[in-house]
């Protein structure tokens, strides 16, 4: 293109002077000088041009908002008329203040931004990202193209620049409706989450919805009253929130689910894993859930200390919002990854029908298991372990899981 416009700029030229036409040599003078600045600009419109890129902070929770800074700095005397630079980012990333359009990738939309910068010059623009759906999201790659005077495309220039970053689901305060909710722990305390089965500290009487197997049959028989086992409250030396991200019935590779589901699950289980942590036990997290990585489970094995639940949050960032395999596969696998006597807290929002074999097996195997139910289907869910002896509570995030402020169970 650039030889033939040079071509009929000089033939115009000799044109106009062999016709002696004054018109003709200066048409022909403009399209050489055309010719030559676009080839300035494809020659050297990409030298010493810098492309900067920087995100405030790496981990956000879910409801944060971002800083994002953009920069270009022209180190040379030759000053850009026009500039465009398509960042590339992972689709459902959002910038407040300038909406991201689709890219011609699949998975990906562009950050678009238009400059006209001058020699030595350095423009800055200072954005903002919004975290309002968990995931793990990236900037990058970075395509540069420059033009000369008139617009027309001189010279691209794509670089491997990546900016990642990670939105963790939120975690909230975990209230008890009454003492009696409490799941399994080990040792003795004031006022716990947990409760032990070997910290007997009498009796009370039944209420509805508490498990056969914990009914004190002899003091019902001596008193003439139904009476239920009572234990002191403790703080649990290994717990294992078991989440089961499948929320619709039906076969696991059906793909469809329902998202404020899932995302109120993320919540419950980030929620659990804080409380357990912040009582002292050992914490980790189980999922059937596909996580950015070969294995088909998501397994982070129970550890305390201060790193535990931000290694907890990171993992429910990258899990999806369908299972990878049926979650009894994943609770048969939990003997290999946890130690006996382990409390393990399944959360669940559907019918656990075809894993409540699976469940029994673990609590009869030295594992104490405590369903935890969200949804509409709570009331069912709970029912139905309670119905083969298992330890179950209504878990609720009122009105929902982006403005709740506590994840209460009760009855």
């Amino acid at each position: 293109m650039t030889r033939a416009g040079l071509a009929f700029g000089v033939a115009l030229v000799v044109a106009g002077v062999g016709l002696a036409a004054p018109g003709l040599v200066l048409i022909g003078l403009l399209d050489l000088f055309a010719v030559g600045v676009t080839e300035l600009w494809s020659r050297f419109g990409l030298r010493d041009l810098h492309y900067e890129r920087k995100i405030g902070r790496e981990r956000a929770v879910w409801g944060d908002e971002v800083p994002l800074d953009i920069a270009v700095w022209n180190d040379k005397p030759l000053p850009i008329a026009w500039l465009s630079i398509d960042d590339y980012a992972t689709q459902g990333a959002v910038v407040r203040e300038e909406p991201l359009v689709r890219g011609e990738r699949p998975g990906f939309t562009i950050l678009r931004s238009r400059w006209t910068v001058g020699w030595y010059e350095r423009v800055v623009r200072h954005l903002t990202i919004v975290a309002d759906h968990r995931g793990v999201y990236s900037f990058g790659p970075v395509r540069v193209t420059v033009a000369d005077l008139f617009g027309h495309g001189a010279a691209t220039r794509e670089h491997q620049d990546r900016g990642p970053y990670v939105v963790r689901p939120r975690s909230l305060p975990v209230r008890l409706a009454s003492r009696q909710h409490a799941p399994a722990g080990y040792l003795r305390a004031r006022q716990s989450l947990f409760e032990a089965p070997a910290l007997f500290a009498g009796v009370r009487p039944y209420q509805a919805g508490d498990p056969m197997r914990r009914v004190h049959w002899r003091a019902t028989a001596r008193t003439g009253v139904t009476v239920s086992k009572r234990f002191d409250p403790s703080r649990a030396l290994e717990v294992l929130v078991a989440l089961d991200v499948q929320t619709l019935p039906g076969p696991h590779w059906t793909l469809q689910f329902d998202e404020e589901l899932v995302e109120g699950l993320m919540v419950a289980a980030a929620s659990l894993a804080r409380h357990a942590l912040a009582e002292g036990a050992s914490c980790g997290l189980a999922a059937a859930a596909f996580n950015r990585t070969l294995d088909r489970f998501a397994i982070v094995p129970p550890r305390a200390g201060r790193d535990q639940l931000a290694s907890i949050a990171d993992m429910l960032a990258r899990l999806s919002e369908t299972p990878s395999a049926p979650f009894e596969r994943l609770l048969a696998r939990l003997p290999q990854t946890i130690s006996a006597g382990t409390t393990v807290l399944v959360l669940t929002a559907r019918d656990p029908e075809p894993y409540i074999a699976a469940l029994a097996r673990l609590d009869r195997s030295g594992y104490h298991v405590q369903l935890v139910a969200l949804g509409p289907a709570a009331d069912s869910v709970v029912a139905r372990a309670r119905a083969v002896g298992l330890t179950a509570t209504i878990g609720s995030l009122t009105p929902d899981w982006r403005t709740s402020d506590a994840l209460v169970l009760a009855s």
